[in-house]
C-alpha cells in the first residue's frame, strides 16, 4: 500500500499536477476580477482624477447642455454613458457656501448656495446612492464583469470611498466649500440635478 502511495506520488509530480485549497480551485474556476482588487487606489489614482479632469463650472455646463442640439450630442461632448440605453453622466464643479445639511436620513444631502444664488444638492452619505460614479468611470463597464451582482458591488465599494472622504471632511452649515462631482441625467436638464460628490475641499 505505501509503494502504490508513492508511486501515485511520483507520477503526480512528473505529470506538473499539484494539490490546491478549495478556495484556490474556486479562483481557477472564475478567476478574481481584477477590478475588484485595489478599489481605494483606482478611486485616488484614477476615478477622481478622471472627474476632476473633466469637471465643468455648474452654471457653465447647465449653458453649454441647453445649447446642443440634442441630447445625444450634450453626452457625446459633454458626458459619457458606456451604452445608448443608459443615462448619460456629467461632471461638475460647485462653489459657494454650504447653506444646509440634511442628517435625518442615512442618505444625508447638503445644499450649497453660489455667488450668484444659485442652489445645488449634493449627497453626503453615509449612504452614497445610485451608481453614477461607477457609470461615469471610464476604466471599467459591465462587460469587465458579466455579473451584474459583482457590477453592483463594484458601484457600491466607489460609492463607499466617496462616503469615507465625506466623513474625513465633515462639511457643515457655512462652510465655503467646492464640490468636484457627477450626476446622471436622461434628457438635458434645466437645473442641476443631485450631484454625487468625488472630491469635496473646504476654504
Amino acid at each position: 500500500m505505501y509503494r502504490n502511495l508513492v508511486v501515485i506520488f511520483a507520477l503526480l509530480l512528473l505529470s506538473g499536477c499539484r494539490l490546491v485549497s478549495e478556495k484556490q480551485l474556486a479562483d481557477l474556476k472564475n478567476p478574481p476580477n481584477p477590478h475588484m482588487a485595489d478599489i481605494k487606489k483606482t478611486w485616488q489614482q484614477q476615478i477622481v482624477p478622471q472627474i476632476e479632469k473633466e469637471a465643468r463650472p455648474a452654471q457653465v455646463l447647465l449653458q453649454d447642455l441647453q445649447s446642443a442640439g440634442s441630447f445625444d450630442e450634450a453626452c457625446k461632448k459633454y458626458g459619457y454613458r458606456s451604452q445608448e440605453e443608459s443615462p448619460c453622466n456629467f461632471y461638475v464643479t460647485i462653489t459657494g457656501t454650504v447653506e444646509k445639511i440634511n442628517t435625518a436620513s442615512r442618505s444625508g444631502k447638503m445644499i450649497i448656495k453660489d455667488d450668484q444664488g444659485n442652489s445645488y444638492t449634493v449627497q453626503i452619505g453615509p449612504i452614497i446612492r445610485g451608481t453614477t460614479l461607477r457609470d461615469a468611470y471610464r476604466g471599467a463597464s459591465y462587460q469587465d464583469f458579466n455579473d451584474q451582482v459583482l457590477f453592483g458591488d463594484y458601484g457600491k465599494e466607489i460609492n463607499q470611498q466617496a462616503a469615507d472622504m465625506l466623513k474625513d471632511i465633515k462639511p457643515a452649515g457655512g462652510n465655503k466649500i467646492s464640490v468636484t462631482g457627477v450626476f446622471s441625467s436622461w434628457d438635458i436638464p434645466q437645473t442641476l440635478p443631485d450631484v454625487t460628490p468625488a472630491k469635496v475641499n473646504k476654504s
